[in-house]
């Protein structure tokens, strides 16, 4: 009992001891505001490289991710090409009304940064400038503009990206196609396999079932991606399984449109549920 009271006293001693001076002092925090960026629905997403660059037009509206927020006193539209923060370029100045509908072309890039070539990408933010004159750049050669978590909260968009690729164009795709690669082994390397058009988006083929045969249907997505939902896509003969397809996220699932080439990697199994322990490459190149 008695160690508990000179416990209790030396506690009490510690407690009352503590001056309001000894704690460190909390910085003054700003309240800054989060930019969105986003592109105009329906707008060019990409420059074609495949056509001319100069050509390209994007359209894009600058807001606030939450609106009821004092906004900054004026935003600079700033770019970058390649992630190179030590070269960042002004589209627009003094932008005071949020949101605002701008654009970048081709055009304006290539004036800024020199000729555009496949690969190329551009990232468009905003300096802005907050109460009190205070400066926060989109790009700041040390350190982020905002925390890490803040790409992360749903609807956000800090910066917006361009980049250079072929654009894909369905009509280039359908046709004769020579293969490179079946891992599945359905054809060998030289086969001839048609693809053909569905839609602005999807393409179609067969694949090497004789019975109960069905298309596989191809997605080819907005950054040139593709997908296969899981198809039954028919037997190998009367009273075989049938055998179904579909692809997993792999970087092998796209189209190539600067070369012709289209890439799948497939995951093939029966109807019964079994599925095989590995994924098959097919590659295609158009004739």
């Amino acid at each position: 009992m008695k160690k508990t009271i000179l416990y209790s006293l030396l506690a009490s001693t510690v407690l009352f001891s503590c001056r309001k001076g000894d704690n460190p002092k909390i910085p003054e925090l700003t309240r800054v505001p989060v930019i969105k960026i986003a592109p105009v629905a329906n707008s060019e997403a990409v420059i074609d490289v495949s056509n001319n660059p100069a050509n390209f037009h994007g359209q894009f509206d600058v807001g606030l991710l939450f609106p009821q927020e004092a906004p900054p006193q004026k935003m600079d539209i700033v770019v970058i090409k390649n992630g190179n923060r030590a070269l960042v370029k002004t589209l627009k100045t003094d932008v005071t009304t949020f949101p605002s509908s701008l654009e970048v072309t081709g055009a304006q890039l290539i004036a800024l940064f020199g000729p555009i070539v496949l690969g190329d990408f551009f990232d468009i933010g905003g300096d802005m400038t907050i109460s009190g004159g205070l400066k926060l750049e989109a790009f700041p050669t040390v350190g982020n503009p905002y925390s890490g978590g803040t790409a992360n909260i749903p609807g956000s968009g800090t910066f917006l990206r361009y980049a250079a690729i072929c654009k894909f164009n369905v009509d280039d795709y359908a046709g004769d196609f020579t293969v490179q690669v079946d891992d599945w082994q359905d054809f060998a390397p030289g086969d001839v396999v048609t693809l053909t058009k569905v839609d602005a988006t999807h393409l179609s083929f067969f694949y090497g079932t004789t019975v109960e045969v069905k298309p596989i249907v191809i997605t080819v997505n907005a950054n040139n991606s593709i997908t296969v939902d899981k198809v039954a896509y028919g037997r190998y003969g009367p009273g075989d399984d049938i055998y179904v397809a579909e692809t997993l996220p792999s970087v092998d699932n796209a189209v190539l449109p600067c070369d012709k080439v289209l890439s799948i990697r497939f995951t093939m199994g029966l109807s019964t549920g079994a599925t095989f322990n590995r994924t098959y490459l097919l590659k295609l190149k158009k004739k």
